[in-house]
């Protein structure tokens, strides 16, 4: 059902390009407390991505009720 992807997938994809301008605003990850993990919440949603020097690199983009193993 396309519908329903774009429901999801487009407001998160407007998250990601964000960070274009804006690279830093998500947290750092709680289970990496490092400051080049960072992430963002879109419930039930989490956009992990890590700060590199010349661009962002979005890691993994799963549903907020699972836990990342450090």
């Amino acid at each position: 059902m396309p519908v329903v992807g774009d429901r999801f997938v487009k407001p998160i994809v407007t998250r990601i390009e964000a960070l274009r301008d804006h690279p830093e605003m998500g947290r750092i990850v709680p289970e990496f407390y490092r400051p080049f993990v960072r992430e963002l919440i879109h419930p039930p949603f989490r956009i992990v991505y890590r700060l590199e020097p010349k661009r962002v690199r979005v890691v993994r983009v799963w549903r907020s009720e699972r836990l990342l193993s450090s």
